[in-house]
């Protein structure tokens, strides 16, 4: 009876099983990527971490990965979704590769490269969104999330790789009715990579006192106001803390003694505080559908605790996304400052603003108009700011290029790694101040912009009131990458040769801070866009021009150091659809730089160098029946000529090309 009773029990509850699969929405996606370069690296990413030793990145070979989406509604209040992603890395060529790796030990399994390149499936995207019966409370949203409910001012939107890793406890609700105020507050896990001092919250190899990641957090907390369709008003606030053990306290610093106070706890020491702020307000008039106008202002405050974080300005070749501040002037501290008190740590502290206006053809003759006013502080830092995929300026900037994209973000922790060579690349604005204008014209079948822009530079350093330079500290407290000067070619950018590949061109935008600066940047972008009428498939030119005029005087008491960077660029291009799913495009790209005092140092003096790079451009994608194509092939020859005293001449003729085939289901 009793076993009866119990078959009975589970042919009800799989009925309903059954019955509630209409709640699930299940959908997958299968991506694979074939790379191809002339050159004798294998691997699926183009540029993968320039620090430690990884066998992740390399120009050839053939990879895929899988993912499913399993979403559920559980009732009408609750929700709730994961999703199961293969881990990349694995080539084809490589049938066994499991992430058996034998550190230290001569293998000859093949199952060799290590966990970073077995095909195991990871749990990514688990969440649950709920609709309580709390006043005030609309949804609470517990797990994962990609962020993007801040801005990237405060805490930005994790990016690709990123995506759907970190977890929330998240309220969102109204504190009054349409619209007029709603909040969203929430508490955030903090990774235990790249989101503090050295690039960590927890590390014990990297800081032996930093190694207690799981008591990390960040809070945050959003004020939203729409009080009337015209105007919104913004209010963001975040606070980052990174917690450590006590070094001192009892229990860890001798047997568990009740005299000494050991009582089997552990008090908490902050390794690094961050704080920032934003208020940002857009006003739409109604009456005026033609204007916009938008501003922003924001803070930031970020605190170093010395005790608890190796200084890797100091120790690590100025390697650092944090300022290390003391109270130090800012040329640094000597013997009597450190006898008289000085040299400890302190915020690090700044304000930033910026405003747009945005003119939408108001006189209805096809011209448009957007004028941007920004003004960053020179210490402004964003540590879980917006790394990539996010731009704060409407400037085309001074990275970007014809067949190359970028942007630029308030922070210091700028990601420009673990991605291939044909994705968009991001530079620090930290300290920029200026303006940008552009001017929008359309007209039938043709479009245009031109771009002017002035930046200044917060981050000069300037002269004492006798005239004398005051240098910047970068030696302990500023960071500047070890490299600082010049153009960046990101198209030449190759990880796997030097870290900021200062030699051949291709170094990590990230510097913002040097020694000794008196920079200004001028910069102007010509783009058009023409619909050729009356040929199948629509042909569309482009093109772009596009020429930067950079210069630092560096040490203002002498004139035998001053850089100047002229940069040329222009761009042609034609894309053609002769049908509905297949698209083409074919164009070239020629870039010319002449530098003025680019390499060499203050002590042992500057040499010039140039730059010219030819680039030729094609690329096809292809849509069918739910599958998609697309092919990215590639040639450059790039001619590097310097002063002898400074490094050798380099050439370059390389070919390279990217395909991916996804199917979603």
């Amino acid at each position: 009876m009793t076993r009866a009773i119990a078959i009975a029990a589970a042919l009800t509850l799989a009925a309903a099983a059954r019955a509630d699969t209409v709640n699930f929405d299940l959908n997958g996606h299968l991506y694979t990527k074939y790379m191809y370069q002339n050159d004798n690296t294998q691997g699926c990413l183009s540029i993968s971490n320039p620090f430690w030793v990884d066998n992740i990145g390399g120009h050839n070979g053939a990879c895929t990965e899988f993912e499913l989406n399993i979403k559920a509604r559980v009732s009408d209040k609750v929700s709730a979704g994961v999703r199961l992603q293969s881990r990349w890395g694995m080539l084809w060529q490589d049938w066994w590769e499991n992430g058996d790796l034998k550190p230290g030990v001569q293998d000859t399994s093949g199952e060799s490269l290590g966990m970073n390149h077995a095909q195991y499936i990871k749990l990514r995207g688990a969440f649950v969104r709920l609709a309580p019966p709390i006043p005030t409370v609309k949804w609470v949203t517990i797990g994962s999330t990609d962020f993007s409910m801040w801005n990237e001012w405060t805490i930005g939107k994790a990016r690709y790789i990123d995506r759907d890793n970190g977890d929330i406890v998240m309220v969102e609700g109204e504190l009054l009715p349409d619209r007029m105020l709603s909040y969203t507050t929430g508490a955030m896990a903090l990774p235990k990579l790249w989101a503090g001092p050295g690039w960590q919250t927890g590390l014990k190899d990297s800081d032996p006192l930093a190694a207690l990641y799981g008591t990390d957090w960040a809070f945050a907390l959003k004020l939203d106001s729409r009080a009337n369709r015209d105007f919104r008003l913004k209010l963001v606030t975040t606070l980052v803390k990174d917690w450590e053990a006590d070094r001192n306290s009892p229990f860890l610093t001798g047997p568990a003694s009740a005299a000494r106070g050991a009582d089997h706890s552990v008090a908490l020491a902050t390794r690094f505080r961050g704080l920032n702020a934003t208020l940002d307000a857009v006003w739409t008039p109604a009456s005026r559908d033609w204007m916009q106008l938008s501003g922003l202002i924001a803070a930031s405050s970020n605190y170093v605790n010395p005790d608890y974080a190796t200084n890797l300005v100091r120790n690590g070749q100025g390697f650092s996304p944090v300022v290390f501040k003391t109270d130090c002037p800012m040329s640094g501290c000597t013997a009597q400052d450190l006898a008289n008190g000085l040299g400890n740590s302190v915020s690090s502290n700044a304000i930033a603003a910026t405003a747009l206006l945005e003119l939408f053809d108001p006189f209805k003759s096809g011209l448009s108009v957007k004028l941007q006013l920004f003004d960053i502080g020179s210490e402004y830092n964003a540590i879980m700011g917006a790394r990539r995929e996010a731009d704060v300026l409407i400037t085309d900037g001074i990275i970007a290029g014809g067949f190359t994209r970028g942007g630029q973000l308030p922070t210091l922790n700028i990601a420009n790694e673990f991605q291939d060579w044909d994705e968009p690349w991001y530079e620090s604005c930290i300290g920029w101040r200026g303006a940008t204008a552009i001017l929008e014209y359309s007209s039938g079948s043709f479009k245009s912009t031109l771009e002017g822009t002035y930046i200044g530079y917060n981050t000069s350093t300037g002269v004492d009131q006798f005239g004398v330079p005051v240098p910047r500290d970068v030696k302990n407290q500023y960071p500047n990458f070890l490299y600082t000067n010049g153009f960046t070619d990101t198209t030449a950018f190759t990880a796997d040769t030097d870290y900021a590949n200062v030699y051949d061109r291709g170094k990590d935008p990230r510097s913002v801070y040097a020694e000794f600066q008196d920079r200004r940047t001028v910069l102007a972008v010509l783009t058009g866009q023409f619909l050729v009428p009356g040929f199948r498939g629509t042909p569309t030119l482009n093109f772009k021009a596009k020429f930067v005029n950079d210069y630092d005087g560096r040490r203002q008491d002498r004139k035998d150091d001053d850089y100047r960077g002229l940069m040329y660029l222009g761009m042609a291009s034609i894309s053609l659809q002769p049908t509905n799913e297949l698209k083409a495009v074919l164009g070239y790209e020629y870039s010319f730089w002449n530098e003025t005092a680019r390499d060499g140092s203050e002590e042992a003096g500057f040499y010039g160098s140039k730059t010219a790079r030819n680039t030729a451009h094609l690329g096809v994608t292809y849509a069918f029946g739910g599958a998609l194509f697309s092919y990215t092939l590639e040639y450059f020859n790039k001619y590097l000529r310097r002063d002898r005293r400074a490094y050798y001449d380099m050439e370059w003729n390389v070919w390279r090309a990217k395909g991916t085939f996804e199917v979603g289901w």
